[in-house]
């Protein structure tokens, strides 16, 4: 069995199941996640703790927003990691977070590819 990253149930009734305002959000998170995690990405390789910490934690809340918890408690811990300095930690949690994300977007995909 996979893990999977997006709860899609847990999303819908977060919107009381308005399946159309989901998939314009989906539809948002899937063109900006790719440039914040590049952005965190950059920070990270440039040691710049506190705009790596910025961008962790706007990419918990758009992880938060379509129910990705994993995603979530990595970005968070990317987030702290920063913040407190330990760059090496948050670029080892960036590792993990770089496959989960894709993962994430396969389901979200695949999800709004259904009738």
């Amino acid at each position: 069995m996979t893990l999977s990253i997006f709860n899609s149930q847990a999303f819908l009734h977060s919107l009381a199941d308005d399946r159309e305002l989901g998939l314009e959000l989906l539809a948002a998170f899937m063109e900006d996640s790719p440039e914040r995690y590049e952005q965190l990405g950059r920070a990270l390789a440039e040691g710049d703790g506190a705009t790596a910490s910025s961008r962790a934690h706007s990419l918990k809340g758009m992880c938060g927003v379509v129910r990705a918890e994993p995603l979530v408690e990595l970005a968070l811990g990317m987030e702290h990691s920063a913040r407190e300095g330990n760059l090496s930690l948050a670029r080892d949690q960036y590792g993990r977070f770089t496959d989960l994300l894709a993962a994430a977007h396969a389901e979200i995909r695949e999800f709004m590819n259904q009738d």
